[in-house]
């Protein structure tokens, strides 16, 4: 092997290393109380972001059906039961989206046990 694929090599497998260790890292927070997951406080800033710059951009073109909107439901599903139940809420509420779902229709998050 040459010396510019073995440094190619060691560059894929540190970013291969890296990765890995961020998913353990996230599955390991994902266990912590959901006040408490660095992950879902993440997560909860990427929505708000997207709230700000990129509802206005694609509101003209779509608009969500249910109330509360997919993303303050998403937020409140991470807030109360966790990055992983939270996202899971949220996939399958995005996923029963489709023109037969009326505007307007109340879906709020269900409560934690």
């Amino acid at each position: 092997m040459s010396t510019t694929r073995k440094h190619l090599w060691k560059r894929r497998f540190g970013l291969i290393g890296v990765a890995m260790i961020l998913v353990a890292l996230f599955l390991l927070d994902s266990y912590r109380r959901p006040m408490d997951q660095y992950s879902a406080s993440a997560y909860v800033g990427a929505v708000r972001a997207y709230q700000t710059y990129g509802r206005p951009i694609i509101k003209p073109y779509c608009s969500c059906r249910y109330f509360p909107s997919c993303s303050e439901y998403s937020i409140e599903a991470v807030q109360t039961h966790g990055i992983r139940y939270g996202l899971f809420l949220t996939a399958r509420r995005i996923a029963s989206c489709n023109g037969s779902v009326p505007l307007g229709t109340w879906d709020p998050v269900p409560p934690a046990d």
